[in-house]
């Protein structure tokens, strides 16, 4: 998400980069492969051997570089396999492409990238009001989710393997999401294990911590979840189908991306940014006994991204199950196309039980 301060802030602040870089693509219109370098960084610059923050290891990171035309990604996507991605950003932006990976499994670098403009109701807009995406899910049938702020919507658009295309159709919004801050407002949208949708509101910089959020899925009328187990959709038919609860956040963070953990409860990412400390970000498991209308979410810290760490506007947050029954998670940060900051894209393995 772009916000003046942090623009701002962003100018004082010293962006990480390293490794060797590696072309792939071939540079063209939109739709064609782009000139994109992929530089391995690591985890620690000072300590090259540091591959592990709390209970993640570090499996590889990269620092994509894209020119003028792959940035400012806000929501990610991996598909089960790992092999491919998509990504979404704030200036209307669909990002897609290959993961290459090494022996070992550490994500090595991406191929075959794509970037083309976000398609809107009324098709392909420059009104950055209309084309502010800062999340996304899919759905089982293979179609998506995005969700946008400045004008507050959750758009559908069919299934397309290379992530949101076509015309799509909003869906119903919680009542109190349409007046969210025009700057802060549907920044973390996932899927849940079950089917059920859970939306983070991001809020603005005004120091609470708790942050509004909705839930999708319990009593709603055939479009929930089975009592079988098996998963069913929850896409809202209509705004009360959205219940209400609160996340709580730590103190001066924000909520900027959410994804699925393999026991039915979610990843958090947070992030704050400060003249003093530069960037900073949390990892937050929330069990999913806690994701219930009405409920006040308070996670469990997993790990915080800071300086001496690789740190910078980390948005977008994505799993995947392990070969080896681990979660594997993948970050990436919006660079808000700014020459002070960097796209990482960064993979973790979290072991054991999720909860």
């Amino acid at each position: 998400m772009t916000m003046r301060k942090m623009l701002v802030w962003g100018l004082l602040l010293t962006a990480l980069s390293g490794g060797c870089a590696a072309m792939v693509g071939a540079g063209g219109r939109s739709g064609d492969p782009e000139i994109v370098t992929a530089k391995e960084v690591p985890l620690d610059r000072v300590r090259p051997e540091k591959v592990a923050v709390g209970p993640l290891r570090f499996l590889g990171g990269l620092e994509i570089v894209g020119g003028d035309r792959v940035g400012g990604l806000s929501g990610l996507w991996i598909d089960p396999a790992g092999e491919r991605f998509v990504a979404v950003g704030d200036t209307g932006l669909v990002v897609d492409g290959r993961l290459r990976t090494d022996a070992a499994g550490r994500l090595a670098g991406v191929a075959e990238v794509r970037a083309r403009p976000l398609p809107v109701e009324e098709g392909v807009s420059r009104r950055k009001r209309r084309t502010d995406a800062e999340d996304m899910a899919r759905l089982a049938d293979g179609s998506w989710l995005v969700s946008l702020e400045r004008d507050h919507r959750i758009l559908r658009y069919s299934a397309g393997d290379h992530g949101p295309e076509g015309t799509p159709t909003p869906i119903p919004l919680p009542p109190e999401a349409e007046d969210g801050p025009e700057n802060g407002g549907l920044e973390a949208l996932t899927r849940l294990l079950d089917g059920r949708l859970l939306v983070l509101e991001e809020g603005g910089d005004d120091g609470r911590q708790e942050r509004r959020a909705w839930i999708a899925g319990a009593g709603i009328t055939g479009a929930g979840v089975a009592r079988t187990g098996s998963p069913k959709d929850a896409v809202p038919r209509r705004a009360a189908d959205w219940q209400p609860l609160t996340y709580r956040a730590a103190p001066r963070y924000r909520p900027t991306g959410v994804a699925p953990l393999p026991d039915g409860g979610v990843l958090v990412l947070e992030r704050r940014v400060s003249l003093l400390g530069g960037w900073s970000s949390r990892l937050v498991r929330v069990a999913p006994q806690q994701l219930s209308a009405g409920a006040v979410i308070e996670g469990e810290e997993l790990a915080r991204l800071e300086s001496p760490l690789l740190n910078d506007n980390f948005e977008g947050i994505a799993t995947r199950p392990g070969p080896a029954g681990e979660t594997l998670v993948y970050l990436i940060t919006d660079d808000n196309f700014s020459s002070l900051q960097r796209t990482y894209l960064l993979q973790f393995a979290l072991d054991g039980p999720s909860s």
